[in-house]
């Protein structure tokens, strides 16, 4: 497969629809257009269209007119997110046509342009004015081809792109569907009848932005990478720029002139300049720039979010041929790793992570800004400073957003349970791990990638672990080559790889009817990065959905049962993980901070971004007692154990004053209160706590850790603890076959 050029273009864009519009500007070397509307689409159900010419600008078809570039199922589609219906999207590939003019101000410079594309899923093939421009794999990394030479200045031109994303066909085990495809197209858990994306969602379409941009002969040819570090005192730091141009002129002298400014004040702490010689195509401009007195990035509950941008400027006889910008922030991260430890460290010090996964919409093109601003503030308030963006990428705003809101990001790559282990598949694997790296590279919010999910679980499709085996070591090998200043998990969830380190625990839910989340007590982990337990959202909300509902309609009355038992298992793992701060445990990830489309699933918000909190609070109620920065537990099992305080933000919090109450039917069993010392990032056990409990008595007991001034600094609160809601009947292991989503199956023996 032919693999296009990348390049990037860092105008300031705002996502979503844009309007077909002149967005140049007299002072800047590149101009551009937006070509994101005036498409027309139809399927090539035979699979004729390239036999028969639909790439020819005379070609007459039947095209109908869309109104915005998103997921084809999201345009076409009365129901998006499940059905049988919905396989035809897939069964074909769909061709895409636009007419457009070249601005009469471009029509000089019409031969030096750039066609890019922001997103496409997930095979396209693009022609212009009849002549094949190439083709590219993926679905969230822009591609670009030169297109100067092809341009009508006279005429309309006519671009023309087949856009495919097919079903896997092979399964490593054909008599256990669920959890045994070979995932061929790299695009996390689409398509693949394992329970957890609905059998017959598979985003199709060109779903982002399209642009022509004109240039001068010099444009940038891939994404620019900024690379701080800082000494050994953190007074100084330095900022490693590399960045790929491509020169389409005869080779010349120019001078190439870096710029670091302060984004908070627009200052500038640092310029390079340099002379050089640009060669006829394929450049790096490198440069090293100190920036004194640096500013360091950190999480929300440790500190500031200061970033700095990045902008190239190339001159040649005092003419700008080209400008170029990128933010990025100043800090270091390392990930600590032994048999006994698995803990990140930012700026040297370590950073405890209150986490969930995150992955809002089964279709990305169906996320904007403010929906983002919504989840990111709500898990804030959440206590949350980590998300874990499971096995797929988001769009540029998620990372934008937690650049400046100062929330750490595990990144995914999309190799999910079974690939294949040829060399050709690991090559196409490599190179996407690669873009999706070269991506995110410069946003300090990314602390880490994951190279692989769950891999270990399952035998590859070669009957061998693809923990030691093709592409894992070469997935390593990429991520380690790119981008030194991060660490990599090589498998998620294979604890026992000191190469990844993290755990997934679903006692008390995925694990079977025979376990229960209180199983976890007296265990030790060094990183949870899954957890957690489904529940539907309210009755109501599921209401809306006639067909959920309807299939779920035994399980409606039993909303507030499963909320309360999502609140008590969230609430007892987070609680066993804080307990064991440090010792060894360095931060959890529940499963999942939102339910990515109209269901049950294991969101503690639901689809529509209201939380689930019938009866007792639901998942929510758990995050405000247990996961906030600073906390006061207790540690039980079927007995009280001790009690502890737990502070993970920078503050020194001194002396604190710990109180606990515990009261029963038959009046105050304990009241009491005892000071403790709270530093910065400190883990303390106030004390032992013993008292009878009596058989058959419900216990209530309230926590409430004050500062030495009398200031609440945490609540908590436990309603007879000691008698543990047990797992509910009918727990969603199953398939509906008919939706193609996991239900709910009430009152079924299990």
């Amino acid at each position: 497969m032919n693999r296009a050029v990348f390049s990037i273009c860092l105008l300031v864009i705002a996502f979503g629809t844009l309007n077909s519009c002149w967005a140049a500007s007299a002072n800047t070397p590149n101009h551009e257009i937006s070509l994101t509307s005036g498409w027309r689409i139809t399927q090539d159900v035979r699979q004729l269209g390239e036999e028969n010419g639909w790439y020819k600008p005379d070609f007459a078809a039947d095209w109908q007119p869309i109104d915005r570039l998103a997921h084809l199922q999201l345009l076409l589609a009365h129901q998006p997110y499940f059905g049988r219906d919905l396989r035809y999207f897939n069964e074909a590939p769909w061709w895409y046509r636009l007419e457009f003019a070249v601005p009469p101000s471009e029509q000089k410079s019409a031969l030096r342009a750039t066609l890019r594309f922001e997103g496409v899923d997930y095979f396209a093939k693009v022609w212009l004015n009849g002549t094949l421009l190439g083709e590219h794999e993926g679905y969230a990394d822009p591609f670009t081809f030169e297109v100067g030479n092809l341009m009508h200045v006279d005429k309309p031109n006519v671009l023309v792109v087949k856009v495919s994303s097919p079903w896997d066909q092979k399964y490593e085990n054909p008599s256990r569907p669920i959890f045994s495809v070979v995932r061929n197209l790299l695009k996390g858990s689409y398509e693949h009848a394992d329970t957890f994306v609905q059998r017959d969602v598979n985003p199709v379409g060109i779903w982002r932005p399209v642009k022509l941009i004109f240039h001068q002969g010099i444009r940038e040819a891939d994404f620019p990478s900024v690379a701080s570090s800082l000494s050994e005192d953190q007074k100084n730091a330095s900022a490693r720029v590399a960045w790929p141009v491509f020169n389409d002129n005869e080779p010349g002298e120019v001078s190439y002139v870096v710029h670091i400014k302060s984004e908070e004040n627009g200052a500038e702490v640092a310029r390079s300049t340099q002379q050089v010689r640009l060669e006829h195509g394929s450049n790096t401009l490198e440069t090293k720039i100190a920036i004194p007195s640096p500013k360091l990035w950190d999480t929300w509950d440790r500190g500031g979010q200061p970033l700095y941008t990045a902008s190239l400027e190339i001159l040649q006889s005092d003419v700008q041929k080209l400008f170029g910008s990128v933010t990025f922030g100043i800090r270091t991260v390392e990930l600590r790793r032994t048999a006994d430890e698995t803990r990140f460290f930012i700026n040297g010090k370590p950073v405890y992570l209150r986490g969930a996964t995150y992955w809002p919409d089964l279709y990305l093109s169906n996320m904007d800004r403010a929906r983002y601003e919504r989840d990111i503030q709500a898990a804030v308030h959440a206590g949350i400073n980590a998300l874990r963006i499971h096995v797929h990428t988001e769009n540029p705003e998620l990372y934008e957003i937690c650049d400046r809101m100062g929330v750490v990001l595990l990144q995914d790559n999309d190799l999910n349970w079974v690939f294949p282990t040829d060399s050709e598949f690991t090559d196409r694997a490599v190179h996407h791990f690669g873009e999706m790296i070269k991506m995110l590279r410069n946003h300090p919010s990314v602390i880490a990638w994951i190279a692989m999910n769950e891999a270990s679980i399952f035998p590859n499709d070669k009957g061998a672990k693809a923990i030691s085996t093709a592409p894992g070591p070469q997935l390593i090998a990429e991520a380690k080559e790119l981008d030194p200043t991060r660490p990599v998990i090589k498998d998620s969830m294979d604890s026992k790889d000191i190469e990844s380190g993290d755990t997934h625990d679903y006692r008390g839910s995925l694990n079977g009817g025979r376990s229960q989340y209180m199983d976890i007590f007296g265990s030790k982990t060094t990183l949870a990065t899954e957890f957690g337990v489904d529940a539907p959202p309210a009755a109501a909300r599921l209401r809306a959905i006639p067909e959920v509902a309807d299939r779920l309609s035994d399980v409606l009355p039993r909303v507030a049962e499963l909320h309360d038992y999502q609140y008590h298992l969230l609430k007892y793992y987070i609680e066993h993980y804080r307990i064991q701060k440090y010792s060894p445990n360095a931060g959890y990830f529940l499963f999942m901070w939102i339910d990515f489309s109209p269901q049950s699933f294991y969101g503690v918000y639901d689809y529509w971004g209201a939380p689930k909190v019938e009866g007792l609070g639901g998942g929510l109620r758990a995050l405000d007692e247990s996961n906030q920065p600073v906390g006061i537990f207790m540690e039980y099992k079927d007995a009280p154990v001790a009690l502890y305080a737990v502070n993970d933000s920078s503050t020194d919090l001194g002396k604190c004053v710990a109180h606990w109450h515990v009261s029963s039917s038959e009046g105050v069993v304990v009241d009491s209160s005892q000071t403790v010392q709270l530093g910065p990032d400190s883990h303390q056990k106030i004390r032992d706590l013993n008292f009878e409990v009596k058989e058959g008595e419900s216990y209530e007991i309230t926590l409430d850790l004050l500062s030495a001034e009398g200031k609440l600094l945490a609540h908590n609160s436990y309603l007879d603890p000691f008698h543990p809601q047990p797992r509910p009947k009918g727990y969603p292991e199953r398939i509906d076959d008919e939706l193609g989503m996991r239900l709910w199956w009430a009152g079924e023996n299990e």
